[in-house]
């Protein structure tokens, strides 16, 4: 073979291997759990974040479960729902429309995880909570029992109570506000936050941790990054791993980098409610995950800004040791013992 054969050789066998590689993204089969520290920049500390708080003994979302998960499991943050009333109350409530699906779900068998489930609800109430002043929504809404059936007298709490039991909660780091108002009313999205921000402005002494706002909808955080510049913001990508064909389309933290957000969070639907897939929903999740590190990298060495990227809702420990390991800053769960244990044994700073 001549010498000019050899170089055109060369170069369409490179040519090739770069069409291929930008035309045809790596199969996720790939994406392999490090056992030392994937990220270039791993964080030193690290959020336990517990899950709606301790639900395997109260219910979700209220001031004994949230007590519990800091006080008795080792977190050190919280993910609680907010939801709002007609009359403006802001609420921690998940279900902001009781009659969509997972709602439904929720009424009829809870979460398995979980001792409690919504009460069942007189149909003639069964509204959006945006749709029942804070006086209807408290009558005929609560938690009972999923075994029993018995009702709670646990109070479904408002953002105020929650803020001002939390200012005196010495341990807890951050605090992860999910945003529950959906993309068709999203014109509330500004008067929920004037009403967490005239809240939080009137706290004394002002929170000591982060608070974190967190949305799925991008037209939300359109409406309102500007006006509350004051607040931490996250773009809240769920991962449904059924029909992806382009894995950087579903990454999270150039969303962030684009809203100039210090957070992005990512997170897998409960395994229980996706069907069975080759490759596993977690290869998946886990691959787009590497790919939004190799992201914030090369985001942090251009810039010097480091994003915080927060992985949701994981229990299995061996999910956990990889996410970790990946070099997440923080782990939403419903188990906040285990994921404590497995934090210091790698070496992380939680207090």
């Amino acid at each position: 073979m001549t010498s000019k054969k050899k170089n055109f050789t060369t170069f369409f066998a490179c040519f090739l291997a770069v069409s291929i590689l930008f035309n045809f993204p790596p199969h996720p089969v790939l994406a392999k759990c490090p056992v030392r520290m994937g990220s270039l920049y791993p964080p030193d500390h690290f959020l336990v974040i517990s899950h709606r708080g301790a639900v395997t003994r109260y219910p979700e979302n209220t001031l004994p479960a949230l007590q519990d998960a800091l006080n008795v499991e080792g977190a050190n943050s919280l993910q609680v729902d907010l939801s709002m009333t007609k009359d403006r109350k802001v609420i921690l409530w998940h279900d902001w429309d009781p009659n969509n699906s997972l709602a439904q779900v929720r009424q009829e068998k809870g979460e398995s995880i979980g001792k409690f489930k919504p009460s069942s609800l007189e149909s003639g109430w069964k509204k959006k909570v945006s749709d029942l002043t804070l006086t209807e929504f408290t009558n005929h809404y609560g938690y009972e029992d999923k075994i029993t059936h018995a009702k709670t007298d646990i109070k479904i709490p408002a953002f105020q109570n929650l803020m001002e039991w939390a200012i005196k909660q010495e341990k807890l780091k951050l605090l992860l506000l999910k945003l529950k108002i959906p993309a068709n009313e999203s014109g509330l999205a500004a008067v929920m936050l004037e009403e967490i921000r005239r809240t939080i402005d009137n706290l004394s002494p002002a929170p000591h941790f982060q608070l974190l706002l967190a949305t799925p909808h991008k037209e939300i955080l359109n409406q309102v990054r500007n006006q509350f510049d004051d607040f931490l913001f996250a773009y809240d990508r769920e991962i449904h791993p059924e029909g992806i064909t382009n894995y950087h389309r579903f990454t999270t933290v150039p969303a962030a980098m684009d809203y100039k957000n210090n957070f992005a969070n990512i997170g897998l639907p409960s395994q229980n409610s996706l069907p069975s897939a080759n490759p596993d929903p977690w290869e998946i999740y886990k691959f787009i995950l590497t790919l939004d590190f190799r992201i914030r990298d090369n985001y942090k060495k251009a810039t010097s800004n480091y994003i915080k990227l927060i992985s949701w809702t994981f229990n299995d420990e061996n999910k956990m040791r990889c996410l970790i390991h990946l070099g997440v800053d923080g782990i939403v769960t419903d188990n906040p013992k285990l994921l404590r244990r497995i934090a210091l044994e790698v070496g992380k700073t939680l207090d």
